[in-house]
């Protein structure tokens, strides 16, 4: 079953659109406004995310803007507001696709479909979700656990982790995280790599900040074995 998340606040529109994605071997989820459709998108991981962009409380606009800072999860836009500037704001936003009321029902599954498709070969193949011992790393949901319980990381902080994750057991030098992380940001330097180490050892905590092992004239290495 493939999980996806609908959040709009026409409920005649959603049961509709909830059989035919049953019909199609979706699992579907739903929300009928988006403050409530973002605590639905925390709560669990989704492959897809149809959002509706006129609802009370918050707007799809914000919806999609606040599930951006913490997933690259395929997100169609639908609404009945029509014009190029409204489809190129959802774009710009980082939307993956945009569809105008009325539409096929059957046309938006298979555009999902296809979505998800290219969402699971590009993310589950390069491991959504890491671990080590009892924490667990979900890209998706950009949270991080430690025996069920969230680890309140920073950007950076997530990213650095899930690279010492992917690359668990090599050595990898200052430099390159920096590419990796930072993506050579002009503003940052060999010590910030240094800095935010110490402070991802700080909130890991015992016995994961021992695992960060830094290896002297080159950088940091993250083994299982503490």
């Amino acid at each position: 079953m493939k999980p996806i998340l609908i959040i709009e606040d026409e409920v005649s529109l959603v049961k509709i659109l909830k059989s035919v994605f049953e019909k199609s071997g979706f699992e579907v989820d739903s929300a009928y406004n988006g403050e409530k459709g973002l605590m639905q998108f925390n709560t669990k991981g989704y492959d897809c995310v149809i959002l509706d962009i006129t609802m009370p409380r918050m707007d799809g606009w914000e919806v999609l803007g606040e599930i951006r800072k913490k997933s690259d999860v395929p997100i169609v836009m639908m609404t009945a507001l029509t014009g190029e500037d409204y489809e190129l704001k959802g774009y710009n936003l980082k939307a993956d696709d945009y569809v105008t009321k009325p539409f096929s029902p059957k046309v938006l599954v298979a555009k999902v479909n296809n979505l998800v498709e290219r969402y699971e070969g590009h993310y589950k193949e390069n491991k959504s979700q890491l671990g080590i011992k009892n924490l667990i790393y979900d890209l998706d949901r950009h949270r991080v656990e430690i025996e069920g319980k969230p680890v309140e990381l920073s950007k950076k902080e997530f990213d650095l982790l899930g690279f010492l994750l992917e690359q668990k057991g090599f050595t990898l030098s200052r430099d390159q995280i920096l590419e990796h992380v930072w993506d050579y940001d002009s503003f940052a330097g060999e010590r910030i790599v240094d800095a935010f180490i110490k402070s991802l050892r700080k909130k890991l905590g015992t016995p994961y900040s021992t695992m960060i092992k830094t290896v002297r004239g080159v950088g940091y290495r993250l083994d299982e074995e503490d």
